[in-house]
This record gives structure tokens, sequence and C-alpha cells, in this order.
């Protein structure tokens, strides 16, 4: 789906079992490869995201990547929070599934009548930020509204995953950064979309608390290695900053509980 076997491979082993072991990851690792060469095969290859060179300015700019990631890694449970909120407040509804769904229908074409950007899996949106500035104004609005949209879905129980608004929700948050830093220090700093990319590395660190997946995702989004090391420093820091929050569970922790104990979960 993006283009990224060996992410693919390490999405398996660090979140569904929990480990990297060469007993455990080969399997994953066959699977990937022969999956995203069927892909070629039959589709072509064309990345999900077009993503511009990326380039490092200055070396004292790494420490604005690592700041990234400490606020990527305060946002990623802000998030997760709200999906998980979102889910108690439609179960506390005393209406069927069919009239939560409707809600939840509701609620994300209001917000799309008002910004339609937050339709769909965003892979436009994305981008779109990534090949062109967007002012701080329209990042933030987009930003917030489309985690209010990921929210309602999720929470009304419809179809649809975490993953992809994950890294929407990542790349604006690194574009606004970005555009800040613009702002206040135009000199000896990457542009916004640079920061972007490593942002969709930092957010999805934070909530699925997978960084080597994370960090190899985003490397072959872009196959590009001058990103490896900010991404490094930001996914890193992303990673054991969203750990620190006890009471919020990473994202797919849910879906791989016993079917006992998600059963019994109140």
């Amino acid at each position: 789906a993006y283009n990224a076997p060996i992410a693919a491979a390490l999405f398996v082993a660090e979140i569904v079992l929990g480990s990297i072991a060469i007993e455990h990851i080969g399997p994953p690792i066959v699977a990937s490869a022969i999956a995203n060469l069927t892909v070629h095969d039959f589709l072509g290859y064309a990345p999900v995201y077009v993503i511009p060179d990326f380039r490092i300015v200055s070396d004292w700019e790494l420490w604005l990547y690592l700041l990234l990631g400490l606020i990527a890694g305060h946002m990623a449970p802000v998030f997760l929070n709200l999906l998980e909120r979102a889910h108690r407040l439609f179960a506390r509804l005393p209406v069927p599934l069919a009239a939560r769904l409707g809600l939840g229908g509701l609620i994300v074409g209001a917000i799309s009548v008002y910004e339609p950007q937050v339709w769909g899996n965003g892979y436009g949106v994305v981008n779109s930020v990534l090949l062109a500035p967007w002012i701080w104004q329209a990042l933030l609005t987009v930003l917030v509204l489309k985690m209010l949209a990921t929210a309602a879905t999720h929470g009304s129980g419809a179809v649809g995953g975490a993953f992809t608004p994950t890294l929407f929700v990542g790349a604006l948050l690194g574009a606004l950064f970005g555009t800040l830093v613009q702002m206040l220090l135009p000199e000896g700093t990457a542009p916004p979309n640079a920061y972007a990319v490593v942002g969709m590395g930092a957010m999805l660190a934070g909530t699925t608390h997978a960084p080597l997946m994370s960090i190899l995702m985003v490397f072959e989004m872009t196959m590009d290695y001058r990103i490896v090391l900010p991404l490094m420093l930001a996914v890193i820091v992303a990673h054991y900053t969203a750990r620190r929050y006890r009471g919020v569970r990473p994202m797919y922790a849910e879906s791989l509980l016993p079917r006992e104990a998600a059963v019994q979960r109140p």
C-alpha cells in the first residue's frame, strides 16, 4: 500500500508480534517482498507521496528536528486519547449501531462542508503540503478538523484505518512547525516540507510505539538517505516522549487484544 516492503515487515514484527528476532521477521519479509513485486507488476511503481529532495541546511538545525520529535511525542497521545474518548462517547449513546454510524457521517459531513480537505484518506492534501507551502492558519485549521473528523469516524464504528490519518496529522504538524521556523529563522533552515516529511515519521512512532518501522517507512517513501539522520532523532524522541503517557494505549492495542479480553474490557 505504501511501497515500503521493509517497513511493512517491521510493522508486523514490532506491532503484531512484538519481536524482531529472525524467526519472527523472516516470514513477514518474504510476504511483503512478494506483495510489493506483485503490485509493481500489475500497477507499476509510483510513490504514494511525491516528496521533494531533502537536505540539511546546517548542523544546528538538527536541534529543531529534535524539538519537532518532542512536540510530536506530546501530540500523539492527544490524538490517541481523542480517538478513545470518541469511542466511549458514541458507545454511551442509547441508539443502535446504524444510528451511531449515521451520526458519525453527519459530523464528518458537516466538517467537510466547512473544510473539504478533511475528506478521504488525505493523500492529495499531504502531497500538496509537501510540494507547496501553505499559510500557517490553513495548516492549523485542517490539522484540527482532520483530527475531529477521524475521531468521529472511528468513534461511530465506521470502517476505516488510522494509519493514513496519522501520516496526515504528522505531515501537517511538521509543516506547521516548519512554517513557524521559517518565520522566525528564515536563514539556515530547511523549507516547511522538509519538516513535514520528518513529522510524518515522528507522529507515526508516537502513535504506534514502533520506531524502527516509522523510520524505515518514511525512508522508503522518500528513498533519500539524507533524511535518515533528522528522521532518527525525531522518531526516537517522539517514541520515548509518547511512552511517558502511561494511560494512553498505542494504536492497534485494542485490535491485538485476545477476543475474550476485548469483549470484557469496559
